[in-house]
């Protein structure tokens, strides 16, 4: 082995090597005998390294051979978890919006935008009651009584004299989107096991080998607080993150976590269509 050799830090806890080894050119075949995934490096104290991969080559009957290791510092399990967030928008039906048949965000507008589904026929034209004309069609149920009613759409002015309908035409609208992107490196096989059986699971920001760190742990509780709400009576401000995909990749005698965690509306995923992780919710 060369005496020189080079030592990385990322800032979060992976901690990568390079070092360097030189034979006969012989021994270049035994790359794969010699050097084995997981393997420690040969340097008192360096136990929490392992081998990564390792590459030969030889020249006028030398074999230098680089070797790459890598571990976690402080003895830890995981690293600090890094966090790219992305703030976008993605078109939902306008039925979804927490205005729609009744006034749940004072911070967005006080003005309701359709209304209860009540007024399909005799209240479908009263201004007051419906003033974007939201228009709503009766659905029965094929071989039941029960009759539903399923939003069509908000129609246009009727008559030459009354206002134009702002909202006529419209059926969806671009609803606000916070996805976390997580990475995060750990040894511990379970953990990372975890974290995959917990795709389309909400959590708070805790799921298996992922951690949120500050500032980020304290993303769901500060975020829009400027934002007036309110709720119908039982429903509370309880944001959560749903896991929509994550990934698993070998690294060394690590395992590279990635996870992406999509922040929810303003009272949760709905924890009747997913299951909830209630790790890291403070409880």
């Amino acid at each position: 082995m060369e005496k020189n050799w080079t030592i990385q830090h990322d800032g979060f806890g992976l901690v990568t090597m390079q070092l360097k080894f030189t034979a006969d050119s012989d021994k270049s075949y035994d790359i794969a005998t010699d050097f084995k995934r997981g393997d420690a490096p040969p340097i008192e104290g360096m136990e929490n390294m392992t081998l990564h991969k390792a590459v030969a080559s030889s020249n006028d009957g030398i074999c230098t051979v680089t070797a790459d290791y890598c571990g976690i510092s402080g003895g830890q399990d995981v690293t600090i978890t890094q966090v790219q967030v992305s703030s976008a928008t993605a078109q939902e039906a306008i039925e979804t919006h927490p205005n729609f048949s009744k006034i749940q965000c004072k911070g967005i507008s006080e003005n309701i935008l359709a209304g209860p589904a009540a007024y399909i026929f005799a209240n479908e034209g009263d201004p007051d009651i419906n003033p974007n004309k939201a228009h709503f069609a009766q659905v029965t149920t094929n071989g039941t009584q029960l009759t539903q009613y399923q939003f069509v759409g908000f129609l246009p002015s009727r008559n030459p004299e009354d206002n134009v309908n702002l909202k006529a035409g419209i059926k969806s609208y671009f609803k606000p989107s916070v996805t976390l992107r997580c990475l995060v490196y750990t040894n511990n096989a379970d953990l990372a096991k975890t974290t995959i059986g917990r795709v389309g699971w909400a959590n708070f920001g805790q799921i298996g080998a992922v951690k949120l760190p500050p500032p980020y742990d304290t993303l769901l509780a500060e975020f829009d607080t400027d934002l007036p709400l309110t709720l119908p009576d039982g429903i509370i401000r309880n944001r959560n993150f749903l896991c929509t995909n994550c990934s698993v990749e070998v690294y060394g005698g690590l395992y590279k976590v990635q996870a992406d965690l999509m922040m929810s509306g303003v009272i949760g995923w709905d924890n009747d269509i997913y299951p909830t992780d209630y790790s890291g919710n403070g409880a």
